[in-house]
């Protein structure tokens, strides 16, 4: 099936991602801030965060509405786990997942699990031939989820760091549309 815009409810087995809603606010402040030190390496804004900046951001108020795709995610239990989204910065026929989980909930493939459910979601949409991920080098964890979900590393390249962890070099990664189906990450989904 063939969307144009990304579903509100994405349904991922044991992880459920949905758009933040007007309530979710508190959850999120209280996610980033127990979060805080384990996400501030490579998340700017996870320094400083307050309840004003987890309001605006389930308001639809942060980003940009018209490109961005933003999921908070929630295992079985309505706990929150972490957010992901989907951002159209690549140009039309690509798409970005980016993802972060709350500290509590690491090392358990839900970044892997909710990058995998929206590259499904980003090859369901008109238009989308690829599917990216870029972190900074010295985030291993990132590299480990594109390498899980079989992402192929197509570029190396110099970039402002922007958080207290990085190094100041983006890695790309990038899925294909017709690699996706024959993909690990395609079979996670299954």
């Amino acid at each position: 099936m063939t969307r144009s815009e990304p579903p509100d409810v994405v349904d991922a087995g044991r992880l459920t991602l949905r758009r933040p809603r007007p309530d979710d606010g508190a959850a999120l402040y209280e996610a980033v801030v127990a979060s805080a030190d384990h996400l501030r390496p490579w998340m700017p804004w996870a320094g400083g965060y307050t309840p004003e900046m987890a309001e605006a951001f389930v308001a639809g108020r942060l980003g940009d509405p018209e490109a961005d795709a933003n999921y908070l995610v929630w295992d079985g239990d309505a706990a929150l786990v972490g957010g992901s989204g989907l951002h159209r910065r690549l140009g039309p026929a690509a798409i970005e997942v980016g993802y972060w989980v709350h500290v509590a909930h690491t090392r358990r493939g839900y970044a892997s699990l909710a990058a995998a459910a929206l590259t499904g979601v980003a090859f369901s949409l008109a238009g989308v031939d690829a599917v990216e991920i870029h972190h900074d080098e010295a985030n291993t964890a990132s590299r480990a989820v594109a390498q899980r979900l079989g992402f192929v590393h197509v570029a190396t390249r110099p970039d402002e760091p922007l958080a207290p962890g990085e190094v100041g070099v983006e890695w790309q990664w990038r899925m294909a549309r017709q690699a996706w189906p024959a993909s690990a990450g395609a079979r996670l989904l299954a």
